[in-house]
């Protein structure tokens, strides 16, 4: 059973929108000896994450905010939607679910989820096309970087 699951999500080809598969990857380098923590960088969050989510302790996921303070952190807990197994057929078969409706097909589905779930994100200034951080998102970096790590302890 993975420990810690990271999911970082975002489209890295939108600026900021970039924050958490840029902080993924920089996590996968820094833990890539540690065997209890699973890594994975992504586009969007999709219905076939549920079954690595299964397999989680705990989970954190990861993404840019568009409100807020260029470069603020947010760290919250959150829970399974308790609503995701019954909703509309179209919201069912979506590729882009929210981190309370992907935890809850990991336990409708798999029969089980994390205990413990969290969003970090990280407000960005720029969403257009390219593919650097704002400097505001780059200096939350480390910040964000280190929130995640303290999640081994």
């Amino acid at each position: 059973m993975t420990r810690l699951l990271v999911i970082g999500y975002g489209n890295p080809l939108r600026g900021d929108d970039g924050f958490g598969p840029a902080l993924a990857a920089q996590l996968q380098d820094a833990l890539q000896d540690h065997a209890a923590v699973e890594i994975i960088a992504c586009h969007q969050l999709t219905p076939e994450l549920a079954e690595p989510l299964s397999r989680a302790q705990r989970v954190v996921f990861i993404d840019a905010a568009d409100d807020g303070a260029p470069g603020a952190i947010a760290w919250q807990n959150i829970q399974a939607a308790a609503d995701a197994p019954t909703q509309t057929t179209a919201a069912r078969f979506t590729h882009q679910l929210a981190p309370p409706t992907l935890l809850a097909y990991a336990q409708s589905l798999y029969g089980a989820a994390p205990a413990q779930a969290y969003l970090l994100t990280v407000s960005g200034e720029n969403f257009g096309y390219g593919e650097s951080l704002s400097a505001p998102v780059a200096a939350a970096m480390p910040r964000a970087h280190a929130r995640v790590r303290a999640q081994l302890a």
